[in-house]
């Protein structure tokens, strides 16, 4: 006989876990204490939230109406997709905040959760106790224990969830980076996985139990390359920019609340604005440095603080530009920044054109590989209309200049 003890700390980050609740719940904080003052994630919970609450209350009703349905009807999947930098992880943890208050038990989980039983009562906090190998008779042998709360030998993660929601008023799962899930499509756990989701996709599990996932655009695939080709009216959310108005007043909050800012911060807000466009991990870029040098400046919005936010605030955002394209060689960014500068920036257009354009410099598989871990890192995503596209306009402006430098340098050096 073996206990597992609790190995990665993440599964209880989330408010309303298990480990948590027993003291608080339902929580009256939807997350453990803020971050330190001026400290800003690219990453994580938002401080500061405003214009989701239409997904909010999706969610809201989603939970309501699992409470109140009957057997068979108590479940189902919300995907929240979009591209890198689009909010999503922020938007998860708001949503499973508000689970939390309303006395849900939340836990994140990742993919391994969703076929590995002892992974996933880690996630939900209950100690898992391994099934001996010694027998008495046909019967397999666990020796008594005085840890409560056992899940002791269930052999499937379908079968734990039955069990460990019985307690529970409602169980919110959290898996975020869920396009990963694709790699199970042709692994050995496939079948496992594909019972877990569709036991909570069809509300099968007895409980009211909800899967919140976030990943980027390709999610909605790599579900269905699992089995889950059909989601509920509403239960696809593809996250973009900001409205302006949430735009503003989240800057507003950081520059006020945080920073400290005194008198009027329109001209700021508008500068800032001007570089984020709505997009909340370039808003981060910006906030971050704002809120040191206004604080450092005791409240006070000069000129000179001003210009030395926006430097830095590029400087941020082109970093976040190199992170998505690191994986691809600079020949790979070259094709992509050539295919890109005819076109404008809100264009759209066919996989087979990129895919087109690479097959000229690569063979026809390596070509497919490019265009897959372009859309992968979230620099390409597919539209409504199944068409491809920069979701970042910026960020397409960024690489049709990159490609031109580059163009440049090489005429110069008389290549």
């Amino acid at each position: 006989m073996q206990g597992s003890t609790r190995t990665d700390k993440e599964c209880a980050e989330l408010p309303g876990s298990a480990s948590n609740s027993e003291h608080s719940a339902p929580l009256t904080q939807p997350f453990s204490s803020d971050p330190p003052r001026r400290r800003v994630k690219d990453r994580g919970r938002a401080k500061y939230f405003h214009g989701r609450e239409e997904v909010l209350g999706i969610v809201a009703e989603l939970r309501a109406d699992a409470e109140q349905g009957a057997a068979g009807d108590q479940g189902t999947t919300f995907l929240i997709q979009g591209a890198p930098g689009a909010g999503k992880t922020a938007l998860l943890y708001r949503c499973a905040g508000e689970a939390a208050r309303d006395g849900w038990i939340v836990a994140k989980i990742d993919s391994r959760a969703l076929h590995d039983p002892i992974r996933m009562s880690e996630c939900l906090d209950k100690p898992y106790i391994i099934q001996s190998e010694r027998s008495v008779g046909a019967t397999p042998w666990v020796a008594s224990v005085s840890r409560t709360k056992t899940e002791a030998g269930i052999s499937s993660v379908s079968r734990l969830l039955e069990v460990a929601a019985q307690e529970m008023k409602g169980l919110m799962l959290v898996l975020d980076e869920v396009q990963n899930i694709r790699d199970y499509a042709n692994h050995s756990h496939k079948p496992e996985v594909k019972d877990t989701l569709n036991l909570i996709h069809n509300g099968e599990v007895g409980r009211p139990v909800i899967l919140l996932a976030g990943g980027l655009g390709t999610s909605q695939k790599a579900f269905g390359r699992l089995g889950i080709s059909r989601f509920h009216d509403g239960c696809i959310v593809n996250l973009g920019r900001l409205p302006a108005s949430a735009e503003r007043a989240v800057i507003q909050d950081w520059l006020v609340k945080d920073g400290g800012a005194e008198g009027d911060a329109t001209p700021w807000i508008d500068a800032i604005a001007r570089e984020t466009h709505g997009w909340p991990q370039h808003i981060m870029c910006f906030v971050q440095p704002a809120v040191h040098i206004v604080h450092s400046n005791h409240g006070q919005m000069t000129p000179d603080g001003l210009e030395a936010v926006l430097r830095q605030g590029q400087q941020r955002k082109e970093n976040y530009y190199l992170a998505r394209v690191e994986d691809l060689e600079e020949q790979d960014r070259m094709v992509l920044g050539r295919a890109l500068s005819t076109r404008p920036a809100d264009a759209s257009f066919r996989g087979s054109e990129v895919r087109g354009i690479f097959s000229g410099e690569y063979s026809r598989a390596e070509a497919e590989r490019i265009f897959e871990l372009i859309v992968h890192k979230g620099v390409l995503a597919r539209t409504r209309e199944g068409r491809f596209a920069v979701p970042i306009p910026s960020m397409h402006h960024w690489l049709v200049y990159q490609y031109r430098r580059a163009r440049t340098q090489q005429q110069d050096a008389g290549l």
